[in-house]
């Protein structure tokens, strides 16, 4: 009996000390994280694990990758977030990350967010060239807790070679330089795709980005999680940029409208509403399960009111996209 309290008691102090890291969801911005973590009741052991390792590498210290060593940083935009926000989109790819253009400057110097290894990808077919940079997450016993790994895609790697800059399998620090040319190729005109990406220990092919070899792994761009790399059952996910470089002016172009649509009640039981307003025009209204695909669609004119019978539907999280080709906005959506 005793050693049953005191299996209970020690049960009871490990919660207690992961309940001091927050939920996700409880941030400014939330991380797109794979489905088990959202599937994991609150008190779950993996949601446990990963709001852990959430809390400490948001604290990993990042810079601009556009920031030189005198703090200087050239004129950018960017002309979307891509993935903002949570939930699956129709690239079959949505999370969160950045294009920042410079113009239609292809000669743009590119800098380590954050300090570890870089290694190098060439001729993938959607984004030519990238490297990551990787760098190990540490819990505050300095005991390794996971990875993360920044993606710099869409530069050109044959240049910077023939610049003498050849970093593959080596040490960066926060700041160095990691490239200095975009792609002049690239859909959109030249610009830099940015991401961040959480890792077990344990994951396979931890910088594979859409596709190639990457150290000897070639773990497709997706698997049974349609709208990102992981398996449901393995990794962290994906990091919103700007959880880490919170201090540093994004000029990010905001690109939804939440404040012209109404989603209601939420959490429901059965049925749900979406109403948007006049400003919105020949909008589609979308509700996505976890896994990425659409078991709702319709197509609305403004001033529309979408009832929604979910009764069929099992309880947990779903995804509502609104888009009118222009804007979009996704929210998560309960069912109880």
């Amino acid at each position: 009996m005793r050693k049953l309290i005191i299996l209970l008691g020690l049960m009871s102090l490990i919660n207690n000390i992961y309940a001091q890291y927050p939920n996700n969801e409880d941030g400014q911005y939330e991380d797109m994280l794979t489905p088990e973590y959202y599937n994991t009741p609150n008190g779950g052991a993996f949601r446990l694990e990963v709001n852990k390792f959430v809390h400490y590498a948001r604290q990993q210290p990042f810079q601009h990758p556009f920031k030189d060593s005198s703090g200087q940083i050239p004129t950018y935009t960017i002309h979307r977030g891509f993935g903002d926000g949570i939930g699956p989109g129709g690239t079959g790819s949505h999370h969160p990350a950045l294009d920042y253009y410079v113009g239609n400057s292809t000669q743009v110097n590119i800098y380590a967010a954050h300090e570890g290894i870089v290694a190098i990808s060439r001729d993938i077919a959607r984004y030519r060239h990238y490297l990551s940079v990787t760098t190990d997450i540490h819990d505050s016993l300095g005991n390794i807790i996971g990875e993360m790994a920044t993606l710099y895609a869409h530069i050109d790697l044959d240049l910077d070679s023939a610049a003498n800059l050849n970093l593959d399998g080596q040490y960066v620090s926060k700041g160095d330089l990691v490239s200095m040319h975009l792609y002049s190729g690239t859909m959109g005109g030249p610009h830099l795709h940015f991401e961040i990406r959480y890792y077990r220990t344990t994951d396979a092919g931890i910088e594979d980005f859409y596709g190639g070899n990457v150290r000897g792994n070639t773990s497709p761009s997706s698997g049974s999680w349609t709208y990102g790399f992981w398996n449901p059952n393995t990794g962290y996910g994906f990091a919103d940029p700007l959880n880490q470089i919170n201090s540093e002016s994004l000029n990010v172009v905001e690109n939804n409208f939440q404040n012209q649509i109404a989603i209601y009640p939420n959490p429901t039981k059965n049925i749900l509403s979406i109403e948007i307003d006049g400003m919105i025009e020949n909008a589609i209204i979308e509700l996505l399960n976890l896994q990425g695909q659409i078991i709702e669609r319709y197509e609305v004119d403004i001033n529309s009111t979408v009832i929604i019978d979910l009764s069929n539907y099992p309880s947990g999280l779903y995804f509502s996209r609104i888009s009118n080709g222009k804007k979009y906005y996704i929210a998560k959506v309960f069912k109880e």
